[in-house]
């Protein structure tokens, strides 16, 4: 669990707060007319997510994702691999150490079947994450820090052929705002930071996700797309 003590820099209680922070910014009617599909990026953006969904009669999905670190240092990242198998590289960290582009597709693939399709098991029952194609879509996490997350899940949905493609996200620095904005139709954003210290630095309260409670949220809901696979 993540607590930040130092409450003059909280700009959100939870992920409840977060939740009604950006339906202020989120353009509802718009979305409801273009029939939006929501994607969470993260097992902790689930809750925003379906929360969204629920209330606004959206449908939505999860996106899985692990990141590609280097050898013998877990904090180093390199990469991100989705679960289409779509990989997005920091070329000039991966240059610097001298690290093959080898390594980093196996470790994809390692990671594909090592945690991404428990992932998928875990909360799909198996499944593939939702066709997308021609779809307007809107990316959501519960904060961006690094844009590995953001960049993969962008590509993966791009390759995936949807219409359009937006990002919603409580919080993101202002550095990787200008990235992404380019890159994107629309990011929807309740606070751009200067100076970005991590994501749980801006909630008082950023509890570990229980992965029980995820799975039974998405099977109860009537808005996730896998469960409407069968209809």
């Amino acid at each position: 669990m993540a607590q930040n003590s130092d409450f003059d820099n909280c700009f959100f209680e939870d992920r409840q707060d977060a939740y009604q922070q950006l339906l202020e910014v989120l353009p509802i009617k718009v979305m409801q007319h273009e029939q939006w599909i929501l994607i969470a990026l993260s097992v902790g953006a689930v809750e925003i997510t379906q929360k969204l969904a629920e209330r606004y009669g959206f449908d939505f999905d999860l996106l899985f994702s692990e990141p590609i670190v280097a050898p013998n240092n877990e904090e180093c990242q390199l990469a991100m691999v989705s679960e289409t198998n779509d990989i997005v590289i920091e070329e000039k960290l991966v240059e610097s150490f001298g690290i093959s582009l080898d390594y980093i597709y196996d470790q994809g693939a390692l990671l594909f079947h090592d945690k991404i399709a428990k992932y998928q098991h875990r909360y799909r029952k198996g499944l593939g994450i939702t066709d997308l194609r021609d779809r307007n879509v809107l990316l959501i996490d519960q904060g961006c820090e690094t844009g590995f997350n953001a960049m993969c899940a962008l590509k993966s949905v791009i390759n995936m052929h949807v219409r359009k493609v937006s990002l919603a996200t409580p919080v993101i620095p202002e550095d990787l705002y200008s990235k992404l904005d380019k890159k994107v139709d629309k990011i929807y954003s309740v606070h751009q930071i200067r100076d970005f210290i991590e994501v749980a630095y801006y909630y008082r309260d950023l509890k570990d996700p229980n992965p029980a409670e995820i799975a039974e949220m998405l099977e109860a809901s009537n808005h996730f797309l896998p469960n409407k696979k069968g209809e």
